[in-house]
């Protein structure tokens, strides 16, 4: 039985259990679409965490894209180290 991304990293334990289901509901949605969908999902994501007084931390993006972008392409990963970006930059260009 494969285990799952999310029993793979030791920091999933000890989340906060709202960011722990935004980030699960994150990664299924975003399961099988193009990157362009990513940055209005993430968006929704982070202001959902907003709604909360919550945010991930910066370990915890490094890791949502690292599982986000595992099976993408160079050009997909190209875009995605755009996107990081624009997430640090609170969504501001």
């Amino acid at each position: 039985m494969s285990q799952s991304i999310f029993e793979q990293y030791d920091i999933f334990k000890t989340m906060h259990p709202v960011k722990l289901q935004i980030m699960k509901e994150l990664v299924d949605s975003m399961n099988g679409r193009a990157m362009k969908d990513a940055a209005p999902l993430l968006m929704t994501a982070m202001n959902r965490l907003k709604g909360h007084n919550l945010s991930f931390t910066p370990e915890e993006t490094k890791i949502l894209l690292e599982i986000l972008t595992k099976d993408m392409s160079p050009q997909e990963k190209a875009k995605v180290e755009m996107m990081k970006k624009v997430v640090k930059n609170g969504g501001k260009r």
